[in-house]
């Protein structure tokens, strides 16, 4: 019997999506978004958040260039958090009480990783972070190192600014701080977040 198939007409996206899996990665970009607007339930709320990116070797596109993937996080280290949580599996080890009150995260830049990725709604996501077994080798890295904080920008260096997409630049500028409210002084709010290099 003759089948007439019908296709949906979605867009297919230009960007591939790491697939499902344990992925060997390395941690290329740390960016500052500022205090972004937050509504749940029809409550609005200001939260300080992170993007987080990654870049996976074994995953390419049609160019060779390493595939990335990123995670959205609120800048905290309360136990419960999503940032706590993933970085205390990347370590290895639970945060001690001085290392959660200056953390710098600028230390996740170039560290290595294992990303157990899993199917998201409609892209696959981050489902856990651990670290790389000792001996394990990865390739080198590919993707320029990008460390954005926002009190830098707000001094006027924007070559860093500069580099980033359209898309993380309209979130950036869509911040409470960059709206030119006036921002609660929350330790939560820093870029800085031990001393300790295990493995950052």
């Amino acid at each position: 019997m003759t089948k007439i198939i019908v296709k949906g007409s979605e867009k297919t996206s230009s960007f591939p999506s790491v697939s499902v899996g344990v992925h060997k990665a390395r941690c290329v970009k740390v960016i500052d978004l500022g205090t972004q607007r937050n509504e749940f339930e029809g409550k609005v709320s200001w939260k300080p958040q992170l993007l987080v990116i990654w870049e996976t070797p074994d995953q390419t596109n049609d160019t060779s260039e390493p595939l990335t993937i990123s995670k959205f996080y609120t800048k905290s280290l309360h136990e419960k958090s999503k940032l706590s949580i993933d970085l205390t599996s990347w370590r290895g080890r639970p945060f001690s009480a001085t290392e959660i009150k200056a953390f710098d995260i600028a230390k996740l830049v170039g560290v290595e990783c294992l990303l157990n990725v899993i199917q998201g709604k409609k892209r696959t996501q981050i489902g856990s972070i651990m670290p790389l077994p000792k001996g394990d080798k990865i390739a080198e890295q590919y993707h320029t190192s990008v460390l954005f904080d926002l009190e830098e920008f707000q001094k006027g260096k924007k070559e860093t600014f500069n580099q980033l997409s359209e898309g993380i630049r309209k979130i950036i500028l869509s911040s409470k701080e960059l709206e030119g409210l006036e921002v609660g002084d929350d330790n939560n709010g820093s870029t800085t977040i031990g001393q300790e290099p295990v493995p950052f």
